[in-house]
């Protein structure tokens, strides 16, 4: 499960709040019923000579399930001569697309993550004598969003049946972090609103 904390310093508008409305004769330090609520919240003069203020701290939590799987996987091939490792890469390639498609990931959902040609020259590590000819390395990875979990499974065994010879990673995430987070920010402000309140209200003020 994820967890979306944010934290808000609110600082100004209860400060003044609670500064102006202090009595003349309120005690500068605050009392144990003060300093209690103030576990996460503070009270203190400021440099102004307007009185006190209150620094609070608010928290707001949001709690949800991953709806949606990230999978990124590929195929890759090897051979002597690049044209025919480049031609067994794509055909595999091509079959791995078409698999994970027809497992419910959208064309917009599916996109190449990396493609890489790489030489390996083997050589006597006594020597550097080249042992033969060169071997050419191509690799083609995806990285597919799934919006059904129930097809995550499924769907990666049909892409390693049509030729997908490496699975880099599986992350589950949740959709639609934004409005969660916007959520989270609400109830922030409104732990810091009711914090504020209660330091005021201990205070005096």
């Amino acid at each position: 499960m994820n967890a979306l904390r944010w934290t808000l310093l609110l600082a100004g508008a209860w400060g003044l709040l609670a500064g102006a409305c202090r009595p003349a004769s309120a005690p500068a330090v605050p009392g144990p019923e003060a300093r209690a609520l103030g576990m996460r919240g503070s009270a203190a003069r400021t440099t102004g000579g307007e009185g006190s203020g209150l620094t609070v701290s608010g928290v707001g939590m949001v709690r949800a399930r991953p709806d949606q799987a990230v999978v990124v996987l590929g195929v890759e091939t090897s051979g002597e001569q690049l044209a025919t490792a480049l031609a067994e890469n794509n055909r595999r390639a091509a079959a791995v697309r078409e698999a994970l498609q027809a497992h419910g990931v959208a064309e917009a959902d599916l996109q190449t993550a990396a493609f890489q040609i790489r030489i390996e020259e083997p050589r006597d590590p006594q020597t550097g004598r080249r042992l033969g000819p060169p071997i050419y390395h191509v690799t083609h990875v995806y990285r597919a969003l799934f919006r059904d979990l129930d097809r995550v499974g499924a769907g990666v065994d049909a892409a390693v049946a049509a030729g997908a010879n490496r699975v880099d990673q599986v992350a589950f995430q949740v959709g639609d972090a934004d409005r969660r987070a916007m959520e989270a920010r609400r109830l922030a402000v409104e732990d810091a609103k009711a914090r504020a309140q209660a330091l005021a209200g201990a205070l005096g003020a």
